[in-house]
């Protein structure tokens, strides 16, 4: 059994939601990824913590990879999001084209 058209702006209406909830969180996590690039350092400003040098660069990199692949991520979750939505959408307006047809 198929939605009704009503189902169906609902269920557009709540994706097109989750679309701009991930959509807003992606500048948050470009702005964490420049963040933590800013913080990067070279051994001589490390100075006398040298031996915590390669961990904390080594975690430093590794927390601003993950920040910059999620806000890929994050984008495009939000752009999938769009598209169903554009589909619920679609399918509402082909439905109440048939309906107009047969009247």
């Amino acid at each position: 059994m198929g939605m009704t058209r009503e189902e169906m702006r609902v269920a557009g209406n709540a994706l097109n939601k989750e679309s701009k909830l991930w959509g807003d969180e992606a500048p948050q996590l470009d702005s964490i990824q420049s963040s933590l690039a800013s913080m990067s350092l070279t051994r001589t400003e490390a100075g006398i913590f040298q031996i915590m040098y390669t961990a904390y660069e080594d975690c430093r990199s590794v927390v601003e990879d993950r920040a910059r692949e999620g806000a890929v991520e994050f984008r495009l979750m939000a752009d999938v999001l769009l598209d169903i939505s554009k589909a619920y959408k679609d399918a509402d307006e082909a439905a109440a084209d048939e309906l107009a047809a047969v009247w």
